[in-house]
Formats: structure tokens, C-alpha cells, sequence
């Protein structure tokens, strides 16, 4: 996470320049999965074509302090159903058609890539979220980074 911290403040400067005043509630923005490599640094391998049966994903992204992430199918009563290793896609490793969401443990926060349209175009969410089950939505594919908590807080929190 510090990488992405970093980056951030190297980028101030040139941001503040060039960008007007954006609303409190404005959408967040809109990138290619080119674009979302570039400013957080991910690996260059793209994101899958999904095969037609397939709904939506949720990638474990590589990072370092990435571990094994809790998955869960919809509907489940479990708090999680699989751990889904470091780079891996659910879909592909339990060959599941949709993920009901993931599972982050005591002491962890992720960060967030959102797609609606099926890997085409991300969104970076926020807030990075804390312990607990995540639900995704059924058309939603999500790249996932985990990391260690700070002084028992997520680091945009």
C-alpha cells in the first residue's frame, strides 16, 4: 500500500494543476484495465475474456502483502467457501459461473477495481474496505488486493 501512497503523492502536484473542483457525490471515474495497470502499478496481464456462463469474477491480485482471500458462491450461509490463492480468478480455480463476494479476516483491508461491463472498463472503489463478507453484485467482477491494517484502520479511512 505504501507504493500506492507514493504514487499518489508523486501525482499531486500534476493533478491539482489540471483539475478543476469535482462534487463531493460525483461519479468515480471510468478506466481501462490499461489505464487502472498504469496508475496502480498491476501486472500486465489482462483480464479474461469470461466465457458466456460465466457472470462475473473476483481476482486475487498479486501484491506485497497479498494472501489467500475467503470467496463465497451466492447465497451462502458460510463465511467464506473457498480460499482463493494469490493470482488466481475464482471462476477459473473453482470454476464457479458467479461469485457471491469475498471474505476479508481480522486484521485485513482490500482495495478495490470494480467492472460492470465484464472486465472492459474499471472503477477504483472506495473505501478500502475492513474485516467482514463483501457481497458483490451478480454482473460485477472485482480485482481484489489485500493488505495489513494500520493502527487497526484501513489506510483511506
Amino acid at each position: 500500500m505504501r507504493h500506492l501512497k507514493r504514487l499518489a503523492a508523486a501525482a499531486l502536484p500534476a493533478a491539482l494543476a489540471l483539475s478543476a473542483p469535482v462534487p463531493a457525490d460525483a461519479a468515480p471515474a471510468i478506466y481501462t484495465l490499461a489505464q487502472i495497470q498504469a496508475k496502480f502499478g498491476l501486472a500486465a496481464a489482462a483480464f479474461p475474456t469470461l466465457p458466456s456462463y460465466v457472470t462475473n469474477t473476483i481476482y486475487n491480485q498479486p501484491s506485497s502483502q497479498a494472501a489467500g482471500m475467503g470467496v463465497f458462491v451466492p447465497n451462502s450461509s458460510q463465511t467464506y467457501d473457498q480460499v482463493l490463492p494469490v493470482g488466481y480468478y475464482s471462476y477459473q480455480r473453482f470454476g464457479w459461473n458467479t461469485t457471491g463476494g469475498w471474505y476479508t479476516g481480522s486484521g485485513w483491508c482490500t482495495w478495490q477495481l470494480r467492472s460492470d461491463d465484464r472486465g472492459k472498463n474499471w472503477s477504483y472503489q472506495k473505501p478500502d474496505l475492513g474485516p467482514g463478507r463483501h457481497a458483490i453484485g451478480r454482473t460485477t467482477s472485482y480485482i481484489i488486493a489485500s493488505y495489513r491494517q494500520f493502527d487497526g484502520k484501513c489506510s483511506d479511512t
